[in-house]
């Protein structure tokens, strides 16, 4: 919690040093700002899509599956600890706000929408540390989401398989369900 409020505000005093105490230049031009420690491991990165570097998990760089723009978050290692990211992927828009554990996605934040279509999405995600410690492998455990005006939340067992779902559809109809450890519905109201 505490390297999260030293991170906040070293990236307010740079951003704020950067606009207003630079009278000799009317903005700051970069693809790209690399915010290190003292033994040069980045700690924030604030990045436009062609060069936000790949993650970095325990040391090893990993292939970033979608290059955003936006602002990573790192610790004192120089390993990826989460980040904003804005992007589009062909038709759709995603926006995401997340805090990893030190080896995948902890906490994720995130809306997405369709340029073409009136699809639309956000939510919250919530997963479990994967202590086998292998990069990207941690279990999604809880989903609160709204999803073209149908809101739910959806716990999940330590298998990825939902148990409880609370929905409100589009026409304010509420519903609730429990699954068995297959994923049928065992109860319904």
């Amino acid at each position: 919690m505490i390297t999260l409020v030293v991170l906040n505000l070293v990236f307010i005093i740079t951003i704020g040093y950067l606009l207003f105490l630079r009278p000799t230049q009317a903005a700051q031009i970069a693809e790209r700002i690399d915010i290190r420690n003292s033994k040069g491991a980045n700690r924030v990165v604030i990045s436009n899509e062609e060069h936000i570097p790949n993650p970095i998990i325990a040391g090893k760089e990993f292939e970033r599956r979608v290059a955003p723009a936006g602002l990573i978050f790192y610790d004192k290692n120089g390993d990826e600890r989460g980040g904003i990211a804005i992007s589009e992927h062909e038709n759709l828009n995603l926006n995401a706000l997340a805090f990893d554990y030190q080896n995948a996605d902890a906490i994720g934040i995130y809306a997405q929408d369709n340029l073409v279509t009136d699809y639309f999405k956000a939510g919250l995600t919530i997963n479990d540390k994967d202590i086998s410690g292998k990069p990207g492998l941690n279990t999604n455990r809880i989903d609160l989401a709204t999803e073209n005006g149908n809101a739910a939340l959806v716990i999940k067992d330590a298998n990825e398989i939902p148990r409880i779902i609370l929905k409100v559809d589009s026409a304010g109809s509420p519903s609730i369900e429990m699954l068995d450890p297959s994923g049928k519905v065992t109860w319904k109201r």
